[in-house]
């Protein structure tokens, strides 16, 4: 009941000027066919700090889609990339921690360290293939983890595909599900943000 009192506590704690501050947006960019994603303002409210200095890890979840552009028709899918980060704070060190797919991992002392590696554009190789009018769309996923999430999803991101759990743990995979029910129960803020670059136009070689 304490953690749950505190966690209130940490929702209503948002002051006025923090929840006039910039909104959080996606951009893509595409230079020379080549799209860049960049994300800002992503923790200027202070409730994301919060949540991580609260225990809250953040997962964001990128998915960013090729189509070509057909007037008078559907537009064609074409591919996509999909990639994840994790953020978190480190209690004992007292700075934040972000792991990326590959497993590379960034430290930063402050959250507004944090925000501006964040706002570095993401450069993602998408083969173009054929001629004509392409864009992209890019959805981005914020949502928060508890510990177990936190385990499975930092293995996964180092390249260990391997489930948590191993040998049939039933009582372990239960526990992870109530974990993640509490985790929903609880209203634990999410964000969900799209963009889309100009079209652009290619010509085969």
């Amino acid at each position: 009941m304490r953690s749950g009192l505190a966690f209130l506590a940490l929702l209503g704690g948002v002051s006025v000027s923090r929840a006039a501050a910039q909104a959080p947006a996606l951009t893509v960019i595409v230079q020379s066919g080549v799209p860049r994603v960049q994300t800002t303002a992503l923790l200027a409210d202070g409730r994301f700090v919060g949540l991580m200095r609260s225990g809250f890890p953040l997962r964001l979840h990128y998915r960013l889609e090729l189509w070509r552009s057909r007037s008078g028709w559907f537009d064609q899918y074409i591919t996509e990339a999909p990639w994840d980060a994790v953020a978190r704070h480190d209690p004992l060190a007292d700075d934040f921690v972000l792991i990326r797919t590959g497993g590379s991992v960034a430290r930063y002392g402050t959250p507004e360290d944090l925000e501006r590696a964040f706002e570095l554009p993401y450069r993602v190789n998408l083969k173009l293939q054929g001629s004509g009018n392409f864009y992209f769309l890019c959805r981005l996923d914020v949502t928060t983890l508890n510990d177990t999430d936190l385990e499975e999803l930092t293995r996964w991101l180092k390249g260990d595909v391997s489930p948590a759990v191993s040998g049939g743990n039933l009582g372990g995979a239960l526990t992870r599900g109530a974990q993640r029910l509490l985790v929903r129960i609880a209203g634990l803020p999410r964000l969900t943000l799209e963009a889309r670059s100009e079209t652009f136009n290619r010509r085969e070689n």
